[in-house]
């Protein structure tokens, strides 16, 4: 028997506001999004990652917790040995509304 969870007012996704910017770790641009730890996780982070692509066209996206010193992440590729080498000083933060059109996909992001 399948349950089901309430999805916010009138069957909706709940509003979903994250922070996130792009990195460069080993020469390679990454956008690097700040999510709540318990979306680390298959499923509801291949969602996530889906919901994101969006708003980085062309660029590997990945999920990290917490915003002070991530220390545990989720992407569509291998984060263990990348996730120490994360610099986040250089990092301009921008807001992620996900119930907004992303950016017109012509011009870089951010």
């Amino acid at each position: 028997m399948h349950r089901h969870r309430a999805r916010g007012a009138q069957g909706k996704r709940p509003h979903l506001i994250l922070t996130g910017g792009i990195v460069t770790i080993r020469g390679i641009r990454i956008a690097l999004v700040f999510a709540d730890p318990d979306c680390l996780r298959p499923g509801v982070g291949d969602a996530l990652l889906a919901r994101l692509a969006p708003w980085f066209p062309r660029l590997p996206i990945m999920l990290a917790a917490p915003r002070e010193k991530p220390s545990r992440a989720y992407a569509a590729f291998d984060t263990r040995k990348l996730l120490p080498e994360l610099d986040l000083a250089g990092m301009v933060e921008h807001t992620i509304d996900l119930d907004l059109a992303p950016p017109d996909d012509a011009a870089p992001p951010f």
